[in-house]
């Protein structure tokens, strides 16, 4: 064995990932003061543990960090979300150093310090485009829906998912970082997030003059957004498409006999709805407390969800608009009004264990 795959198998074998990702997502969430003091704090919780196996991504989030604000939000409350400050506040001039585990073009999954390209992705002193993020599980209809969007508002549309999966299809066989990227994304799990940027961003300046992106299946956790922000900034729009899983197996099933996509076999489904539903609370308070996420009952017809969204997107992107919608918010996971399936939403409800609460327009 290569020292280089001896290397990922002791990073793999040892938990590793699964402790930055922990220590990460708390750093991110609570922006210490002191973030070596607090990275320290981290460890020494871990060593009381006593094995790296019991970490999970939200082991340094309190349960009240979980919960949601006092008193809640009612079916009839309009959600007014308090300023919350950037994780990254200004571009800093020169690349961004990040200490991570990458992949590179010559070799296997290893930790390096290493540069991520940072550069505009539009041109300075035009108008930036407005940007639309549509989120959502694997199947539950953010790519028709994006589609949808982008041709009725004179958009681009531009799916991570099928950019990643064209770029492995063409230098997989070629390059060692495609390759594996391949096979992370056949096991279910997410690409990484400096390789998903770098992949938007090159998309974003193939169209220098686009009034508008649509960005299907993204972001897909906490550290992309991050990073997006970093890089780009933020979205004018963020579009939730609420699903239950039971619909979202069922699509995904038949559109592996339709196209056989390399992830969509059955052990790759579970392990991005599992994925989803680890990442979505963090996204989704993040971009709550921005004043930009708003929900969509995605189990109903695509006619009526389109409806819906067109309705919401034409008033949130107007110049003069708010930083709020004026609509009948709710819940994340409760029941969207009008909804004919609630027997499929309250599974969803018990199955991602969330009760933050986000914009939701029925």
């Amino acid at each position: 064995m290569s020292d280089s795959a001896e290397a990922g198998d002791y990073v793999s074998r040892r938990e590793i990932p699964q402790l930055f990702e922990s220590m990460l997502t708390g750093l991110m969430y609570h922006r210490p003061e002191d973030p070596i003091g607090y990275l320290e704090g981290c460890l020494k919780k871990v060593r009381a543990m006593g094995s790296l196996e019991k970490l999970q991504w939200d082991t340094f989030l309190s349960q009240e960090d979980l919960q949601p604000t006092a008193g809640g939000l009612n079916k009839n409350a309009i959600f007014q979300p308090g300023p919350v400050s950037a994780p990254f506040s200004s571009r800093q001039d020169g690349s961004s150093v990040q200490s991570q585990f990458s992949i590179e073009s010559d070799s296997d999954m290893t930790e390096s310090t290493g540069l991520i390209q940072d550069y505009d992705a539009f041109e300075p002193g035009r108008p930036r485009p407005k940007i639309v993020f549509v989120m959502g599980g694997p199947g539950s209809g953010k790519g028709t829906q994006s589609q949808r969007m982008a041709s009725h508002f004179g958009f681009v549309c531009v799916s991570v998912g099928e950019i990643l999966r064209a770029q492995m299809l063409r230098r997989a066989t070629s390059e060692k970082k495609w390759e594996l990227i391949a096979k992370i994304m056949a096991d279910g799990e997410l690409a990484p997030s400096e390789t998903t940027i770098e992949e938007l961003k090159q998309q974003f300046i193939k169209h220098p003059d686009a009034k508008g992106f649509v960005v299907d299946g993204f972001p897909r956790d906490i550290g992309q957004a991050f990073l997006f922000e970093e890089q780009v900034g933020s979205p004018d729009v963020v579009v939730f498409l609420a699903c239950s899983s039971q619909q979202m197996r069922r699509r995904l099933k038949e559109r592996a006999q339709e196209r056989g996509l390399l992830d969509d076999n059955p052990h790759g489904v579970e392990r991005r709805l599992e994925t989803f539903k680890k990442n979505v609370q963090l996204i989704g308070k993040y971009y709550q407390e921005k004043g930009v996420l708003v929900r969509f009952d995605a189990d109903r017809e695509e006619d009526e969800i389109f409806a819906a969204i067109t309705s919401c997107i034409q008033q949130q992107l107007k110049p003069e608009r708010k930083r709020i919608l004026d609509l009948t918010l709710h819940s994340f996971f409760s029941p969207c009004q009008g909804s004919p399936k609630e027997e499929e939403r309250k599974e969803q409800t018990e199955e991602i264990d969330t009760s933050e609460s986000v914009g939701m327009a029925a």
